[in-house]
């Protein structure tokens, strides 16, 4: 319990300490993007990694959420409802429940792949009837709505970019907090054995589509939370909100962070954030960047970034509980790897990078990447005599010499850093 708690207090600290180390309002949408994000990724793991439901529509519940957040702030600033901007993602976790109830009603009667081809049919369905009712949705437009007509709650009127982060930041600890604890409540218990063998669960008198059924609209009603709140930061919802590629990267971010960890979807939601809006201002292959990680992780790391963190958590744990002299032969390989990884990413990314600018260069198309690759790829499309023309191919050469030694070091050092591993990180008991 003390652990938790310092764990908790920790994490309000670093919500309270980011605006004062990132000050700009570029950075402060940035946070306040990784906070609605990581509020979305949380409540879709209630189904993935909790309840072990792949759904194809929860970014229908957030979209649900947004059109509902913005019908309340429309209302607050004509003056129909005399509260504050501050109860809005109240609004869209009602209409996210509401939605959870309906459609989780036929969605959760089935599980595995029946559930999720189902989830896809909704959010096709959601998004079809989002575009041929304009005058309910917005159509392409969207619907408009103004943040700062509202009543000021104890001075905020939620104009400036620092006082949208601080409600994101309120909300996203306060809906954090009751996400852990509904995964250590009875049905969060039950959640998981009906994961795990829902055949068990109802030898015991449990209904597992009764328990599918109330995670839903337990996920679902965070997942509105998290569609109001990005409207309210945006100050604008369309019908794209209710698109399949919505969902897709909720996915993506869950499964890059890990699934069967708490802190999992945070850490993916950072990241995938971190990567669609700052790298794509770099480079424009970042969807490459993002697809290959996640490929990665799933063939290479089931456990995502946590799991990876957790293992090098144990490794430490590990070396103060047992001689330390042993682990001479651990860090040799371990050393490998991390250097072929590293020669493995910078030799992909350059010829990536060069491939992309060398396409561009000849398309006459301006350039959007690093300076120093697209001073080196543009030299590919002009002519190239004899006495120039090893400078012309040498950072091609280069970057595949990188990723073939990248790719060799981890052929060789991770079987090696595997069976090492097992023998040097053993535990008490006599398992590894």
């Amino acid at each position: 319990m003390r652990t938790t708690a310092a764990i908790w207090a920790g994490f309000a600290l670093l919500l309270v300490a980011l605006p004062l180390c990132f000050p700009s309002d570029a950075a402060l949408t940035l946070m306040t993007q990784m906070g609605t994000a990581a509020i979305l990724a949380l409540s879709f793991n209630l189904l993935l990694g909790s309840t072990g439901l792949l759904s194809f529509c929860h970014a229908t519940y957030a979209g649900i959420g947004a059109y509902a957040g913005v019908w309340c702030m429309n209302r607050i600033g004509a003056g129909a409802l005399p509260v504050s901007m501050i109860v809005v993602p109240l609004a869209g976790a009602i209409a996210g429940a509401l939605a959870g109830a309906t459609l989780g009603f036929v969605t959760t009667r089935r599980a595995g792949m029946t559930f999720a081809m189902i989830t896809l049919g909704v959010a096709e369905l959601v998004w079809v009837m989002a575009a041929m009712l304009p005058e309910w949705f917005g159509g392409e437009r969207g619907m408009a709505t103004d943040r700062t007509l509202g009543a000021p709650w104890l001075g905020l009127t939620f104009g400036s970019q620092r006082e949208v982060y601080g409600l994101v930041a309120v909300w996203f600890f306060f809906c954090a907090a009751l996400m852990y604890g509904v995964t250590r409540t009875p049905l969060g218990f039950l959640a998981r054995a009906v994961r795990d063998n829902a055949a068990r669960v109802a030898f015991l008198g449990q209904s597992p589509a009764a328990v599918r059924y109330r995670m839903q609209i337990i996920a679902a009603a965070f997942a509105g939370v998290a569609g109001a709140l990005g409207a309210l930061n945006f100050e604008l919802v369309s019908a794209d909100t209710f698109s399949l590629e919505r969902s897709g990267v909720v996915l993506v971010f869950t499964v890059l962070g890990g699934t069967a960890y708490f802190a999992g979807p945070i850490a993916g939601a950072v990241i995938g954030v971190f990567a669609t809006v700052v790298l794509a201002t770099l480079t424009r292959a970042w969807q490459l960047y993002l697809g290959l990680s996640f490929l990665a992780v799933v063939v290479f790391a089931p456990g995502g970034v946590a799991g990876l963190f957790a293992a090098h958590v144990r490794a430490l744990r590990a070396i103060g509980t047992q001689r330390h002299r042993e682990f001479r032969h651990l860090w040799a390989p371990y050393l490998t790897v991390c250097a072929g990884l590293a020669l493995l990413a910078a030799g992909l990314i350059a010829l990536v990078e060069m491939a992309y600018n060398a396409r561009l260069a000849v398309t006459g198309t301006s350039e959007l990447g690093w300076s120093w690759l697209s001073y080196m790829s543009t030299t590919v499309s002009t002519t190239v005599s004899t006495t120039n023309g090893w400078r012309v191919w040498a950072p091609w050469g280069l970057a595949l010499v990188s990723l073939v030694l990248g790719a060799a070091c981890l052929w060789r050092a991770w079987p090696r850093l595997r069976q090492v591993s097992r023998v040097v990180l053993r535990v008490p008991g006599g398992r590894s």
